[in-house]
């Protein structure tokens, strides 16, 4: 168990420092924490680690996933996993990508990072982990930018600010989250054969 007697900053000071970086592939909040506590990584075994129920990303592409199991089986998982307790197991806050190729790859452990979180900052972690990375759909966007007004309380104004973003780029993505299935089974199709181009 990790513990510590310096005061606890808040992830969202923390989500601020990070969204002012310029966005890399994955290193944010992996990276601020692994400075902070360099001790902190330790290997698990996969199968105590379980995904995070409130995962906002809803698309996973098999081939991608298959070059990130190959390039695990050559070189190992090269950024940990942020996980917390979650009973005997782990819950996955960033990093289930890493992790599913890593099953795919026939490894029986992952690098990870363990913290205690409570409900809130994990789910912010989790969203901002996700808009960091280059191949979001405009579909898991969306659900991004939902969760964050309905369950964090960001106002469009205040996400907008905070994601770089002008105000009508982020009501466009919250309507598309609100959108009737057919309209995002479109959205889906349309992503997925242009990222497939």
């Amino acid at each position: 168990m990790l513990t510590s007697n310096r005061p606890r900053k808040s992830f969202r000071d923390a989500g601020d420092r990070i969204f002012q970086q310029e966005t890399e592939s994955q290193p944010g909040i992996i990276s601020l924490l692994a400075a902070r506590t360099p001790t902190a990584v330790r290997d698990i075994p996969l199968e105590k680690v379980i995904p995070n129920p409130g995962q906002p990303r809803m698309t996973w592409h098999e081939d991608t996933l298959a070059e990130l199991a190959a390039s695990i089986r050559e070189h190992g998982v090269l950024q940990p996993i942020l996980v917390r307790p979650s009973g005997d197991e782990y819950e996955i806050i960033a990093g289930e990508r890493r992790w599913r190729a890593s099953k795919l790859a026939g490894k029986e452990t992952i690098p990870a990072i363990v913290e205690r979180f409570d409900d809130a900052t994990a789910l912010e972690i989790a969203l901002i982990e996700n808009l960091q990375r280059e191949d979001l759909s405009p579909l898991d966007e969306a659900v991004i930018y939902k969760k964050m007004t309905d369950e964090l309380g960001y106002s469009i104004r205040n996400l907008a600010t905070k994601l770089s973003k002008d105000k009508g780029y982020v009501e466009n993505r919250l309507r598309l989250a609100s959108a009737p299935d057919d309209v995002r089974d479109m959205v889906a199709q349309r992503y997925d054969t242009l990222s497939a181009a």
